[in-house]
């Protein structure tokens, strides 16, 4: 349980910020691991729904944007202007798995553009990139493996999922 406490500012935080646009559903993080379950989810006017070992809750914070670059693996950022969705974080680690971390973003620009944005980022970055039906699969600067899917979500739009595991 001590993980999650760790946890819990950035966990607030992402929650806080809503979906960054005013009109849409907000924003949710999951963090599961083998010492407990833990998850928050925000809708569009900063009503917070907060589920902890040993917690629940509802409060109402202010809304502050949350933006792309104030997310970070291994030194890539996600697209300038997109929003994050949702954030999971599955700790397994200790039980002798993989940890994961899962972002789901939407970005201002169609599929194409964010997908050779990203291409030139993380090779800049130091990642071994493989593209494939659309989506970029290798390792990231430090040797974890990633997963980046990328589709297109209405005009000049798109909808991204970063996934990183690591031991």
């Amino acid at each position: 349980m001590t993980r999650n406490w760790f946890v819990l500012p950035l966990i607030l935080a992402l929650a806080a910020c809503g979906d960054g646009s005013g009109d849409g559903n907000g924003a949710s993080l999951s963090v599961n691991s083998g010492e407990g379950n833990a998850s928050i989810k925000a809708d569009k006017d900063g009503r917070v729904a907060v589920k902890l070992p040993g917690f629940e809750g509802s409060i109402k914070l202010p809304k502050f944007d949350l933006k792309a670059e104030n997310f970070d693996v291994d030194g890539l950022k996600l697209y300038p202007g997109s929003t994050i969705a949702s954030l999971n974080v599955d700790a397994n680690r200790e039980a002798g798995g993989e940890d994961t971390v899962r972002v789901q973003f939407d970005s201002p620009a169609a599929a194409d553009q964010v997908r050779s944005w990203f291409q030139e980022q993380m090779q800049a970055a130091g990642f071994t990139v493989t593209a494939k039906d659309g989506q970029f699969t290798g390792k990231t600067g430090e040797g974890s493996d990633f997963t980046l899917k990328l589709d297109a979500a209405g005009d000049s739009k798109s909808r991204g999922t970063l996934t990183v595991l690591g031991k």
